[in-house]
């Protein structure tokens, strides 16, 4: 009994000192397992001298779920700050920047673009250099390579998976 709870103690003092053991920094990827831990028993001795394997919990007794490790520990599951990889953006706003030939991002979303993609412009001419038609500033996407290195644009992006649909420049 007295090594019970000693070992009770003890992972409760491991679990306690690596809850606070982070430098907050979100984009540190956790520690795939815990350093210095023991991994937990597959048999337990009951009062009677006879082992139960599996850890060895007594009916009506205190019930120890398990965590991802087996450790004893409930599992729990950490949050991202950003969004997951299977959902999908619609809409983003932020400044357009330029990273490779069709690629740019808006805020922290990387994007392509396509022929199909229509830029709707704030001012007069289109980023091929083209005055915008009457009353629509809407152009395509020829010069927009260029036109996303000349300046910063405040852009509003609208997306169909990875590609931009509709790109409207903002004041």
């Amino acid at each position: 009994m007295r090594k019970i709870v000693i070992t009770g103690m003890a992972a409760a003092l491991a679990l306690g000192l690596t809850a606070c053991g982070g430098d907050g920094d979100p984009a540190a990827a956790p520690p795939s397992s815990p350093t210095g831990s023991a991994p937990a028993p597959s048999e337990s001795t009951t009062p009677d001298g006879g082992s139960t394997p599996g850890g060895g919990s007594t009916p009506g007794g205190p019930s120890n779920p398990q965590g991802p490790g087996g450790s004893g520990t409930p599992g729990s599951r950490h949050t991202p700050l950003a969004q997951e990889g299977g959902q999908q953006i619609t809409t983003k706003w932020g400044p357009l920047r330029y990273l490779a030939p069709g690629k740019y991002t808006v805020g922290n979303v990387a994007f392509f673009t396509t022929t199909d993609t229509v830029v709707y412009v704030a001012g007069s001419t289109c980023p091929d250099g083209s005055p915008t038609p009457p009353d629509v500033s809407k152009c395509t996407v020829d010069g927009l390579d260029q036109w996303a290195k000349a300046a910063p644009h405040n852009a509003s992006v609208r997306f169909s998976g990875q590609t931009a649909v509709r790109i409207t420049e903002t004041q």
